[in-house]
């Protein structure tokens, strides 16, 4: 007796006519995972928290409430691409998006603040920093000739020249002189030797020759010595994520000697206008060599911080401060203008002994306990010294101003940011690329930031493509470019030594929101006759060539509104007339499977591998296939099965292996008796 047997059930080929479908392959498949070759169902969605939006949101993105782990969401109503590109270990959630204006940065506690929905409409700063526009003012403070009052030398060479007060620091070079009552006194000039300082009047020198004991004289002089030099000064703003800016215009020239002492005026005391994390400055000044002339770093002056609570125990203090203090063990600092405790928590000279966490740290201060106490008017200085050997500066105590008499030498750090330019303010697309350079693009120009800088994308190595670029991926090392023409293929190890290909294929993007990286097969996107593919540094291909061609893929949706999500190893994808899954199958060409639950932006918790989406304008967040729900209605009609001759078919039979709750058999009971009436409105 003749059968048809139906044993592993594939998904929809649309492209294929219904009769000429190879066995297994679907006429229709809704709602079905055909992984394992049975007809499993998904389960019917579940809603788990809500966005706190009354329209369509187009981007989900969740981030973890430090102190219970559980999901908080961020929701925007427009098309925002995110990334991390920093430390978060400690729990602060950093991340960098567009899409939603000008490029930013946000955390945990900034997005959170406030009620939602989140992110709150404050809670970010603008990703990069504006250049600084003042100059400022270098004044030289003339060196006075010191006199002398007795010279000494020991049986090691070391010169002892004892005189009044100095005003030399250790390094200094100076010319001894007019030493002139003797032969023995005349052995103690000498120029351009190096001090060693022993005190306000004293220092010492390299000085060969015979021991001599402390010796009256009141002739020798001691002055600056070496060439005259040009100096200038610059400043950067600085953040406390140690983002720095593009540096201010050069100050005004100064003619010294090195070592004179330099006061640099007309610097920023607070932060510039805007969205921005600035909190201090780096002061540079130039060095000149035969070869070049660089600006070297002086000092990172930190603006004055607020505080907001004092505690004591055990003559310990602990400041909670309004802003990040940027300090480590051994610090030194100064806090004034608190007033509990009738200002005994007020401190000059005092030393960091533990860092609680970026805004609150402990120091030793004898006085009786007080509990956790509130008050915005103590100010934190920070030591701007250049040793810790020093006596403390605080800058920003009396006045804003600095004193230089830094040695050169002690100077290494050479200016950094001469091209960490701000992001175009229309750049969006944001993705992570190795080294952790961040890439985005605006009309047909990449971007690509420095290593390490996510604030830093230096103009000069922006790239200009043929066509305007609809969106950018990454995969196997290689930044992919979509444009409304063709793509392009770009790699390199920094900003400055990428190389660029275009692949000669017309696979224009046609919807930004459909470009996914999938993984070792590669990056999909929508484009003309079905889903195209790209494996980094290989060529172009469409991916759902064997289930669609250009006629069926046209008919079946519009690919200019899909919406792609990657999730358990299948493309998602969501557009205006429906949804559905594709997993790619070299062999078969895929299976391709119809969805009937729309989404307009899908998120995947990383470490729970649990998909989220958004459906409509109710803000609900909705968890897709949770075990726990009831079964979804499937669908799957085979193909048109022809047979050699007619047959009565007299029986059906159906292996099944599966369990339903009380809930599923109530929606299998009424299926099954809505089952005659269609068939009967069929027939």
């Amino acid at each position: 007796m003749p059968s048809i047997k139906l044993n592993r059930f594939k998904g929809q080929a649309p492209k294929v006519a219904s009769e000429l479908l190879e066995n297994g392959f679907a006429q229709e498949a809704l709602n079905v995972k055909l992984s394992s070759g049975d007809l499993v169902p998904y389960r019917q969605p579940v809603v788990v928290d809500n966005t706190v939006r009354i329209v369509n949101v187009k981007t989900v993105h969740a981030l973890k409430n430090p102190s219970t782990d559980a999901l908080v969401w961020l929701s925007w109503v427009t098309d925002v691409d995110i990334v991390t590109a920093s430390d978060t270990s400690d729990d602060e959630q950093r991340f960098y998006y567009t899409g939603d204006g000008v490029p930013k940065v946000s955390n945990y506690s900034l997005a959170t603040d406030g009620s939602e929905p989140y992110p709150s409409t404050s809670g970010y700063y603008e990703l990069g920093l504006d250049v600084p526009t003042a100059t400022t003012v270098a004044t030289a403070t003339s060196f006075s000739v010191v006199s002398a009052t007795h010279y000494e030398r020991d049986s090691g060479n070391t010169a002892t020249f004892y005189g009044g007060t100095h005003n030399l620091r250790t390094g200094n070079v100076v010319t001894i002189r007019d030493f002139v009552s003797s032969d023995e006194a005349k052995s103690f000039n000498a120029t351009n030797v190096t001090v060693t300082v022993i005190n306000a009047t004293d220092f010492q020198y390299y000085n060969p020759g015979d021991t001599v004991s402390k010796t009256a004289n009141t002739t020798g002089r001691a002055d600056m010595a070496g060439s005259t030099q040009v100096r200038t000064y610059l400043y950067t703003w600085v953040t406390p994520w140690d983002e720095e800016s593009i540096n201010s215009p050069v100050s005004n020239e100064v003619f010294v000697k090195e070592g004179q002492t330099i006061t640099v005026s007309s610097l920023p005391s607070a932060k510039p206008s805007g969205d921005n994390f600035v909190r201090g400055i780096r002061l540079y000044r130039n060095l000149t060599s035969a070869a070049t002339t660089d600006y070297f770093l002086l000092k990172t002056l930190w603006f004055l911080t607020s505080s907001v609570s004092f505690t004591r125990a055990s003559n310990v203090s602990t400041v909670v401060l309004a802003y990040p203090h940027n300090m480590i063990v051994g610090d030194r600092f100064k806090i004034k203008s608190s007033t509990i405790d009738s200002g005994g928590f007020n401190v000059t000279g005092g030393t960091v002994v533990s860092v609680v966490n970026k805004t609150s740290f402990t120091y030793a201060d004898i006085g009786s306990d007080v509990g956790v106490t509130g008050d915005t008017d103590g100010v934190l200085c920070h030591d701007v010294a250049e040793n810790s050997t020093d006596t403390a500066r605080y800058w920003g105590d009396s006045n804003h101003n600095f004193t230089d008499d830094f040695a050169a030498s002690g100077l290494s750090t050479i200016l950094p940011s001469e091209n960490y330019d701000k992001p175009n303010s229309a750049m969006k697309g944001i993705i992570n690329y190795h080294k952790n350079m961040l890439i985005g693009f605006f009309d047909n120009q990449l971007c690509i930031s420095f290593s390490n800088k996510p604030h830093a994308w230096p103009e000069k190595y922006r790239i200009t493509l043929d066509s305007n670029i609809v969106a950018i991926s990454v995969n196997g090392g290689y930044i992919l470019a979509l444009t409304e023409e063709n793509p392009y293929n770009i790699s390199g190890n920094s900003p400055a030594s990428l190389s660029i290909v275009r692949i000669d294929a017309n696979y224009p993007c046609l919807s930004k929101r459909s470009v996914q990286n999938i993984g070792s097969q590669g990056i999909m996107w929508a484009t003309h006759g079905g889903l195209a593919t790209w494996i980094g540094g290989g060529g172009v291909g469409i991916a759902t060539t064997k289930l669609h061609d250009w006629d069926t893929w046209g008919d079946y949706l519009d690919p200019t509104t899909i919406i792609g999500h990657y999730y358990n190893d299948k493309y998602f994808g969501s557009h205006s007339l429906g949804s559905f899954t594709f997993e790619l199958n070299n062999e078969e060409g895929g299976t391709f499977v119809e969805i009937n639950y729309l989404f307009t932006a899908a998120y995947t918790e990383p470490l729970s591998g649990v998909m989220y989406y958004t459906a409509d304008t109710s803000g609900d967040i909705l968890e897709w296939d949770n075990k726990n729900q009831i079964l979804a209605p499937l669908e799957w009609k085979s193909k048109t099965i022809t047979i050699p001759g007619y047959m009565n078919a007299g029986a059906a039979r159906v292996i099944a292996d599966y369990t339903t709750t009380d809930a599923e058999t109530l929606n299998i009971t009424n299926y099954n008796n809505s089952v005659a009436v269609s068939n009967a409105a069929v027939w």
